[in-house]
């Protein structure tokens, strides 16, 4: 069986997480489905908990990451801004290096077998 190094980040705001894989998920979800419903239903989170989750988000940041669009005969939605599409690559981008540099550990994976 393969042994691998595995990590996750995430950014943590008066000691709660804040933002990380799953908020982020979320936002890419958005972007590419334009509804917070279908997003949160992708991630089977109910649309009350992804509600939240992008209201804390966009109360805790100095703009907002993601704008609802009311409903009508158009129907609504939901818009990734860019200032949420920084976010979405800043985090993806530290996520990557930080997998990099975790991988080049490998060696204790086998001094663990």
């Amino acid at each position: 069986m393969e042994k691998v190094i595995k990590f996750k980040c995430w950014i943590e705001e008066d000691r709660e997480r804040f933002y990380g894989p799953g908020p982020n998920e979320l936002l890419k979800g958005i972007l590419s489905l334009g509804s917070l419903s279908k997003a949160a239903g992708q991630m089977n989170m109910s649309y009350k908990k992804a509600w939240d989750i992008i209201q804390r988000l966009n109360n805790h940041c100095e703009q907002p990451l993601v704008v609802m669009k009311k409903g009508g005969q158009d129907g609504g939605g939901a818009e990734v801004t860019n200032h949420g599409l920084k976010v979405i690559e800043e985090y993806e981008s530290l996520q990557k290096k930080i997998n990099e540099l975790v991988g080049k550990h490998h060696e204790l994976t086998k001094i663990l077998r």
